[in-house]
């Protein structure tokens, strides 16, 4: 079936707003989001958890940096499709010159490898691969408008998917998820909805050749095998997705646990989560989530997960939005997106493979909501929230090693200990049982 501008647009539009609803939450740990802010069902506010769930404001309804990302290539693919990595890199180079304090540039992400690969930009050519062995899931966006404007999966968008992809990370999960996004895009755009549980296993079966591919490919262009956990991954995505086509009919609970234990075999840090900030276990998630899911576009039960909701977000919304088109996003999720009829602009234009006179220049259009975002924040930090922010010693974020004190300081460390403690046992006390 041939795609319609409502399904790459829904697509288009589905990605930020799944980027949006899970950037508000994200770094949350399940039970934080559940006794903060209950179901994810639209954009959630979080100046009021400035200091005891969140440690920076987010503006509601805006999306983040893997929304961002994807701006970038669909801006470079609509200027020049037969030069879109060198338009792609200049807008990332153009996107990271100025921006507010504590921002990189205009990018409204705070990950290293972000930054990281940007400033290798200028110390190599483009078509080498970059030393920067990222694989936090982060650049996996990039092929979503490359799958937009070719619309049906072939060697060339594969090629393109992986090229673009090894200009941002040379680690062989990041390009061959990046391909695996783009090619998922393909197909969801090329099937109805009530079509997936017939066919999520020949969907799998087909990713899995797909995948294979990429590996191939990674392995007769690169050489970087000096690093066992590179050498690890190698085949690491096609034999994960075969593993889920046995994992696809079985309960979540027992699935999430198999994920998680699979991502471990490749990772070199301790994974704990599928939802921890990894591009091995984010994707397939992501695709258990949406090959098990109800026909309505509602995130909360992905969401809820915690962790990296804003990547997760991000996957899942552009597939359901290439499944049922931007008529089933829900009016109230439309209207609240931040800049939204720009989102929708670069849709319609991926569709139509041309660029709309009426859209923002990237830049511009980035940086203002950026710096808009940053004043916000600093209107939101009043004198009484300063105060909270210095008082906090526990919050509800995964990433809780910065604030632990030296065991050398044994009665700052006992005291650290005990609130600890006394923090996890009030946050539990009213919570239900049913999520691990």
């Amino acid at each position: 079936m041939d795609s319609n501008p409502e399904e790459v647009m829904g697509c288009f539009l589905g990605m930020a707003v799944g980027d949006a609803m899970g950037r508000a939450v994200k770094g949350l740990k399940p039970e934080a989001i559940r006794q903060i802010f209950g179901a994810i069902e639209d954009y959630k506010d979080t100046r009021n958890i400035i200091g005891k769930g969140a440690k920076n404001y987010r503006m509601q309804g805006l999306y983040g940096a893997p929304t961002q990302c994807a701006l970038a290539a669909c801006d470079g693919i609509l200027k020049n499709k037969k030069k879109f990595i060198e338009e792609t890199a200049n807008n990332f180079r153009n996107l990271s010159k100025s921006g507010p304090e504590n921002y990189f540039g205009a990018f409204r992400n705070s990950e290293s490898y972000l930054w990281k690969a940007v400033d290798l930009l200028d110390d190599k050519p483009l078509a080498e691969p970059t030393p920067l062995s990222s694989a936090t899931g982060l650049f996996a966006s990039l092929s979503v408008p490359l799958a937009l404007f070719y619309k049906n999966w072939s060697k060339t968008l594969a090629s393109q998917c992986f090229q673009l992809a090894m200009v941002f990370s040379s680690h062989p999960l990041e390009i061959v998820g990046t391909v695996l996004n783009g090619f998922l895009v393909t197909r969801f755009l090329s099937m109805e909805g009530g079509e997936l549980a017939q066919k999520r296993k020949d969907i799998l079966k087909e990713a899995v050749e797909v995948c294979f591919q990429a590996e191939m490919e990674y392995q007769s262009s690169f050489n970087v095998f000096e690093n066992e956990w590179i050498i690890k991954s190698k085949n690491a995505f096609s034999d994960t997705l075969q593993g889920l086509i046995a994992q696809i009919e079985k309960p979540e609970k027992e699935v999430l646990q198999w994920i998680v234990k699979n991502a471990n075999g490749y990772s070199n840090r301790e994974i704990r989560y599928a939802s921890q900030g990894f591009v091995l276990n984010l994707i397939l998630l992501a695709l258990y989530w949406i090959l098990n899911r109800e026909n309505d576009f509602s995130f909360a039960s992905i969401l809820k997960q915690g962790r990296e909701t804003e990547k997760l977000g991000a996957l899942v919304g552009a597939w359901t939005g290439a499944l049922q088109g931007i008529q089933a996003i829900p009016e109230n999720l439309k209207t609240g997106l931040v800049n939204g009829r720009e989102i929708r602009l670069r849709g319609d234009a991926l569709f139509h493979r041309r660029m709309n006179k009426d859209a923002k220049v990237l830049v511009d259009m980035e940086l203002g909501l950026t710096n808009k975002e940053a004043e916000e924040a600093k209107r939101c930090l009043s004198k009484e929230t300063r105060k909270v922010l210095k008082s906090i010693k526990i919050d509800f974020l995964e990433d809780e090693e910065d604030i632990v004190p030296s065991k050398e300081d044994r009665a700052e460390w006992r005291k650290f200990q005990k609130e600890k403690t006394k923090a996890k046992r009030d946050r539990r006390k009213n919570l239900p049982n049913d999520f691990f």
